[in-house]
């Protein structure tokens, strides 16, 4: 080995040692100086649960087709029930070198309701989940379900579990702490069923392959706002990490949504998650990342289902169809209104509350690049505002065309 060689090996190192240091610095400051935190008793649930936890994980994985045995989710049932310490972050056993994080919460909704809007084939899962995916779409797996049913007509004339196996494109809005958002697929399976005459939905989720490399996007002011910036450029928004190429190693999900009282408006709804991601195959994902993305899924998620104005799943298909049927140029044309509004919304010359965050305004090129679903996806987020009241309705009726 040449002198030159040596000197360029040991500098490639000395860099990865140095991104490696960086990146866990960030990470273990934002879990440091998390604004009005505190630090959380950490608990890892039962051991008991583990059997129905790897259960309906096995049912996830296109490789395994085993059947749906809803005894062996019975102690996970009751812990999901059960009360739980509100100061502590409860966790499962790690998958594959990826940690996990556990949390519930309750929605003041009927099960039908919440089954219209979050598992309806015509209507997108990030339109009642705006601040944490930004696209998603259901790709049926040949040979198994094919599309999915409208669940809310068939669970009553049913006795035996419904499945329901697919394949998932999701892309999410940029990290509140890294800035970084991620294109992936998922192998996705749905299971509906009763159990004592209580309805129960559960979304089990597998990762498929690694991720694309994340990208810098940044949120515009509260993460309430549901309004961010797509880049388009690899890297990271932490200072120092923007050249980082960061991946999403592996993901798995376990989403509970069950009916606590079959005569009363009330849901529990539970999430288990396992994320490994960073960069150069080293993971940053700690626990309480993983918590604090549950957490932000679930205030979005709770705020629409519970929301006593909701507009009509007819009205929604009214005004998706418009915006789905709308050609390339008419959507771009529609984005310059969205701009205006935007701009109007935060200033011309915005920027980000992030360390050198660009003018998101100045440079137009990210916004016009957005693929026809992404443009799709903001007009309808944007008609979901609308519908929670956070948008004047002349906007939606510039934006969309709709009548008042």
């Amino acid at each position: 080995m040449t002198i030159q060689s040596s000197i360029k090996k040991m500098t490639s190192q000395l860099k990865m040692v140095c991104c490696c240091a960086l990146i866990m610095m960030s990470f273990l400051f934002q879990a440091v100086s998390a604004p009005g935190s505190e630090p959380l008793t950490q608990i890892q649930v039962p051991d008991s649960l583990s059997l129905g936890l790897a259960h309906l994980l096995d049912l996830a994985d296109p490789e395994n087709q085993p059947l749906f045995q809803p005894e062996k989710i019975k102690k996970l049932l009751a812990f999901v029930e059960g009360s739980k310490d509100p100061g502590a972050l409860y966790f499962a056993d790690p998958k594959l070198g990826s940690p996990s994080a556990y949390f519930d919460f309750d929605i003041r909704q009927r099960f039908d309701h919440m089954l219209k809007y979050a598992f309806n084939p015509n209507m997108p899962f990030h339109l009642t989940t705006p601040s944490s995916i930004r696209l998603s779409h259901w790709k049926p797996v040949p040979g198994l379900s094919g599309q999915m049913p409208v669940l809310w007509k068939i669970i009553d004339e049913r006795e035996e579990p419904i499945l329901v196996k697919g394949i998932e494109f999701v892309e999410n809005t940029p990290d509140v702490f890294s800035g970084a958002y991620y294109r992936y697929h998922l192998y996705r399976t749905l299971i509906l069923f009763k159990v004592n005459n209580r309805k129960v939905i559960i979304s089990i989720s597998k990762q498929k392959g690694k991720s694309d490399v994340g990208k810098k996007g940044y949120v515009l002011g509260s993460d309430d706002n549901w309004d961010y910036f797509y880049s388009g450029k690899p890297g990271l928004t932490k200072p120092g990490l923007g050249w980082v190429r960061s991946h999403m190693y592996d993901s798995y999900g376990i989403n509970i949504y069950y009916e606590i009282d079959p005569y009363a408006p009330l849901l529990r709804c539970a999430a288990f998650k396992w994320v490994r991601a960073g960069w150069s195959k080293i993971n940053v994902v700690k626990k309480h990342h993983i918590y604090n993305g549950i957490k932000r899924f679930a205030k979005s998620f709770k705020q629409i289902m519970e929301y006593p104005s909701l507009p009509s799943i007819n009205t929604f298909g009214d005004a998706f169809s418009k915006i789905n049927v709308m050609s390339a140029n008419e959507l771009k044309e529609r984005l310059k209104i969205y701009l205006n509004i935007l701009e109007n919304r935060y200033g011309r010359d915005y920027r980000p509350p992030c360390a050198w965050s660009p003018q998101v305004f100045k440079d137009k090129s990210p916004w016009f690049q957005m693929s026809t679903e992404a443009m799709r996806s903001v007009l309808m987020v944007e008609y979901m505002k609308h519908a929670m009241g956070k948008s004047d309705t002349n906007v939606v009726v510039a934006l969309l065309g709709l009548s008042k």
